[in-house]
């Protein structure tokens, strides 16, 4: 499927930014679309490198109506979100699916998009389980205590309940960064450490313009919480947006009339954050542990600075 902007060759991303989930990525995504010459697709995470070509089946409670019905695996469907836009020189997919489901996405990267760049934000593991666990309940589906959604997480993996359900597998990023380094080389990849990019935006900013080579990134405000987790002030006014984002017209007019800054500020709102329990730090720190090690053997210097302890 061929573009008629010079030097664009098809209907197909640029760059990826394909991890990890709850570690600041859909900031990153959209903060990157402000850039004029970036674009990302909408929505920016359709998941086709992570499923396709088959659609997921996932069981967990909330899965048919968020990943289940919202992955777009259909390859005409992906390609089509990626038109040429005037001044755009970099189109971005930002599904941290694409981390996490390794196999499948290497596989299909190599098929659809073989000279893709990718970026990689990872966060403190035990600070993104439980930032997972906080998204999941904030948007109703997670019901369970933490500690006591860890002890289910086995069992919930084993009746595939979707990534956002795996809090501590989905912080082994040893074994899936290693994967892609394998497939594509350490120079295709941009590994960025969620706490230093959050410290400074705008040089983390830069940093991802250095690596596409883009411009020098614009000024603007750069604060701002996006994807928030937390208890929900009101749980019944949680459960009624759960049925309101089930209809697809309602949803589509949110996303296009409200620009995206206004609605995570509306959201945090509602929301009042937990923190985790010196218990249950202590059992991730346990637990994660070997992976800090993995990854230090693995980027060295290049190690979050995390990592190191």
């Amino acid at each position: 499927m061929t573009s008629h902007q010079p030097g664009r060759q098809s209907s197909s991303p640029t760059f990826l930014v394909i991890g990890a989930a709850r570690s600041g990525s859909t900031y990153l995504t959209r903060a990157l679309s402000d850039h004029p010459q970036v674009s990302i697709c909408e929505p920016k995470e359709p998941h086709f490198l992570a499923f396709a070509p088959d659609a997921p089946s996932f069981t967990g409670p909330g899965d048919a109506e968020t990943i289940n019905r919202l992955s777009i695996t259909d390859e005409t469907s992906w390609r089509n979100l990626f038109p040429a836009e005037p001044g755009v020189t970099q189109y971005g997919d930002g599904s941290v699916t694409s981390l996490y489901y390794h196999e499948t996405a290497i596989e299909n990267i190599r098929r659809h998009c073989p000279e893709v760049r990718m970026i990689v934000i990872l966060r403190d593991p035990v600070e993104r389980a439980f930032s997972a666990f906080q998204y999941w309940t904030s948007r109703g589906f997670e019901t369970e205590t933490f500690s006591r959604a860890l002890d289910l997480e086995a069992e919930r993996i084993e009746s595939r309940y979707q990534h956002i359900w795996h809090y501590t597998e989905m912080g082994r990023y040893a074994d899936q960064l290693r994967a892609f380094i394998e497939a594509f080389g350490a120079d295709r990849l941009l590994i960025l450490c969620y706490e230093d990019f959050m410290a400074d935006k705008a040089a983390g900013l830069q940093r991802c313009c250095d690596f596409l080579g883009l411009d020098k990134f614009p000024e603007m405000d750069l604060e701002l919480e996006v994807n928030a987790g937390g208890i929900p002030r009101n749980r019944a006014l949680t459960f009624a947006l759960r049925v309101l984002r089930r209809l697809p017209p309602l949803s589509w007019a949110v996303r296009t009339l409200v620009p995206w800054r206004l609605r995570e500020r509306l959201r945090s709102t509602t929301l009042t954050h937990a923190e985790i329990s010196p218990a249950e730090r202590s059992r991730l720190e346990e637990v994660f542990a070997p992976e800090r090690t993995a990854l230090v053997d693995l980027l060295g210097d290049s190690a979050p600075r995390w990592a190191h302890r």
